[in-house]
């Protein structure tokens, strides 16, 4: 190989930077693997530790387990059930945790007659076995694992006689321990992970105890001493990369510095001079390191500044004027003067130079909403923030247009529709970095894109371009979108969707179709005596002869936001079901509405219109949704007026959502209905229902009338009774019917007290 004659400056800075590396390199990878050594002999030695706890701990557990056995099968109370079971069920439910002998409230123990059989059934929730399997030894204790209702339990059976010699066979005892809580109860584990200690045992499968320890798979943690090796290991290894990217770069900065940046900028001003591109700018730049070179570069500049002074201020002028003119004065980016006229040169210029092309159309998602809550001023600071992420995301040499209002727009010119979408994406995530939330703003804030594109071959449709992105933002905006959406693609995908979609078709048409809203009537009794007070209001949907319920159209409704348009629908089927008159006077109607409703002008002046009906059927409002409302302020003022109309306020639902004691406190309501989970708790004896049913009474001190839903035992009645609810509904009490079939029901009724008077 024949080397050259002479080297440059550049080669040998590149051939010394060059073996640095790989000397670093190599020390390096030497450094790494006696760390990877290292690491794993501290790992085996962390495994093995907790290997040895696990073992200990398991074996600990079935010694306890055999000893508490043994304890009870010598315990004079024990041969006493199994002579005489007179109180075998105190004995085994209490008086066996009295005593001590099954200290682990993980436990539960039973008793078996000579032939295997169960003393007396245990409760539901501890469950045993009916009779004692067949792997059970008459006279010898043993133990096995099963799983039972997904969990893993461990059963140790042992023998009881009625004398000290082991002679006289009484019967048998079974003790079960929830194994995983009472393995992990067990004292002494250091180097073990409890939370990933799992038992290999399938469901139906029995696993004798002896072979316990073989299914258990467990990881070990971590040994400090081995993150702190780690960690100085990373640190030393880090500052040594660093130190070669440091030095890396200092020597090209120092060549580059020195050298050849000021033979570049010499060769660059000469061009600008030569082209007309000088500015005063570059005469007051930093001088350069070199001498020469800067006597050369300030003769030369002195010499253009002379030229260029006559002309300077006019052009100044006009460039201010003409950038003022197409500027927008909010965000600081370009107009729509500007968009229109540099759209048409754009369109001009594709007939000589046709290229891909994508034109893409940002709309600020709910600004309306945030201009009307947080004022004009925030409105404004989110559209400037707005326009600084979108310039941030496009690239360099696109243009940002303010269209008008929050709308914006961008095309780009040489791309792809891939290209253009991760455009898009970047718009979306610099906007989700900004620091919005800085401004107090608690709804989310986000932009949905619309993208057009025309290929190169294709520049005869450039014009529709605009438009097709507008159909595509739009379609971003619907639900199931990332809030991008391309015309052609995205869109068609949207329709099909929709078509597809028969609970939307449904909604859709039945807010056109008067009747297709159906309600159905379910009674809400009065206590005590249970008579009917009056009939809450519930919808359907009647399509094609099947009847839709509401869990099928309301995500519909409330991903389309229709809330006002179908609570205005219900409405006026519950005006036409009123008007009929098929219930009997006096009964009362309770009405759902959402909580984005009762804040709707036209909702409450229709819920005026409908007072009406008070004088016969008194009305109940039941907001739901209670923790969406954000204009607290105007609807209790709406809530307040309705009150006035002799409408009662319920809040429905109380117990889901976020904080419901505050909605109480901030608006006018008179009755609060229970949920049917808090219902449902009532009927258990334990913490949960002593609490829910400490918070009724609480309730009812204050003055709420309370209404219990979903009410289907005797027992939860009997419950809600005592604790003063006003109301009690469910299907314990009735089922929602139609109106016909409720008007049916009462006439039958009617004539049967009249047969019998």
């Amino acid at each position: 190989m024949k080397w050259p004659e002479s080297f440059s400056v550049k080669q040998i800075a590149f051939a010394f930077i060059t073996g640095l590396l790989i000397l670093l390199c190599l020390i390096g990878g030497f450094a790494a693997y006696q760390t990877h050594a290292v690491t794993r002999s501290l790992e085996q030695h962390s495994q093995d530790a907790a290997r040895s706890e696990l073992a200990a701990a398991v074996e600990r557990l079935l010694g306890q387990t055999e000893e508490q056995a043994v304890n009870l099968a010598r315990w004079d109370e024990t041969r006493q059930q199994l002579v005489l079971p007179e109180y075998y069920t105190y004995w085994r439910d209490q008086r066996v945790y009295e005593s001590g002998m099954l200290n682990n409230r993980f436990a539960r123990t039973a008793l078996y007659n000579p032939s295997g059989a169960l003393l007396a059934p245990s409760p539901e929730k501890n469950r045993l076995p009916a009779k004692l399997p067949a792997r059970v030894s008459p006279h010898q204790p043993s133990s096995w694992l099963a799983i039972e209702a997904g969990t893993i339990a461990l059963y140790h059976a042992f023998p009881v006689y009625s004398d000290e010699n082991l002679q006289a066979l009484l019967g048998h005892g079974l003790i079960r321990l929830d194994f995983m809580p009472a393995l992990q109860r067990q004292q002494g584990f250091y180097s073990t992970d409890m939370a990933s200690v799992k038992l290999a045992l399938k469901p139906g499968e029995v696993l004798a105890a002896s072979k316990l320890f073989s299914r258990l798979s467990f990881i070990a943690r971590p040994d400090p001493d081995q993150l702190r090796f780690q960690g100085i290991l990373s640190r030393t290894l880090l500052a040594l990369f660093v130190l070669l990217v440091v030095s890396t770069l200092l020597g090209f900065m120092a060549y580059d510095l020195l050298l050849m940046r000021p033979l570049r900028r010499l060769s660059d001003d000469i061009d600008a001079m030569q082209h007309d591109r000088f500015s005063d700018s570059q005469a007051r730049s930093k001088p350069m390191h070199i001498v020469e070179l800067e006597n050369i570069r300030r003769s030369l500049y002195d010499y253009q500044r002379q030229l260029r002074k006559l002309h300077g201020s006019l052009e100044h002028q006009n460039r201010e004027f003409h950038s003022q003119a197409r500027q927008d004065a909010l965000t600081g980016c370009h107009n729509r003067r500007a968009y229109e006229e540099e759209w048409e040169h754009f369109r001009q210029k594709l007939k000589t130079a046709p290229q891909g092309v994508a034109f893409l159309l940002f709309d600020c998602d709910r600004f309306k909403t945030i201009n009307d809550t947080y004022g004009h001023a925030k409105g404004d600071r989110v559209l400037t923030i707005i326009a600084e992420a979108l310039g941030m995301a496009l690239r360099a040499n696109d243009r940002l247009y303010r269209l008008g209002g929050d709308e914006f727009a961008a095309f780009l010119s040489r791309t792809t529709p891939t290209q253009a979408k991760q455009v898009a994406q970047r718009c979306q995530s610099l906007i989700d970095e900004s620091a919005l939330a800085d401004l107090g703003i608690n709804e989310p804030v986000g932009i949905s894109i619309g993208i057009a594109f025309c290929a190169a071959d294709q520049l005869e449709h450039i014009d529709e371009l605009p438009k097709q992105a507008d159909i595509a933002m739009y379609t971003a905006k619907q639900p199931g979108h990332n809030r991008i959406a391309l015309y052609g693609e995205d869109t068609e995908r949207a329709a099909q969707a929709l078509v597809a979609s028969r609970e939307t078709n449904a909604l859709f048409q039945a807010l056109a179709t008067p009747g297709m809203v159906e309600l159905h009537y379910q009674p809400i009794h009065g206590l005590p005596g249970h008579k009917v007070a009056y009939y809450e209001a519930l919808a359907r949907i009647r399509y094609n002869n099947e009847l839709i319920m509401p869990d099928a159209f309301l995500p519909v409704i409330s991903s389309r936001r229709l809330e006002t348009e179908f609570d205005l629908a219900v409405l006026h089927q519950v005006d036409a079901d009123l008007s009929l008159q098929q219930l009997p006077p006096g009964s009362g109607v309770s009405i759902n509405l959402s909580a984005q409703s009762i804040s709707r002008p036209e909702i409450v002046s229709y819920l005026v219109e409908l007072s009406r009906h008070n004088v016969r059927h008194p009305l109940m409002l039941e907001i739901t949704e209670i923790s969406l409302i954000t204009q607290m302020t105007e609807v209790r003022t709406y809530l307040d007026l309705l009150r006035t109309v002799h409408y009662r306020i319920a809040m429905d639902d109380f117990g889901t959502g976020h904080s419901p004691l505050l909605y109480l406190v901030d608006l006018p309501v008179d009755v609060v209905k229970f949920d049917i989970s808090l219902v449902n708790k009532l009927g258990q004896d334990d913490r949960a229902g002593q609490v829910v049913a400490d918070f009724a009474r609480m309730m009812n001190d204050a003055g709420y009338a309370l209404v219990a839903e979903g009410v289907e035992t005797e027992t939860v009645l009997h419950k809600v009774e005592n604790l003063g609810f006003s109301h009690v509904q469910g299907y314990l009490l009735g089922r929602p019917v139609p109106l016909a079939q409720l008007a049916a029901s009462l006439a039958a009724q009617d004539t049967g007290a009249t047969c019998i008077a």
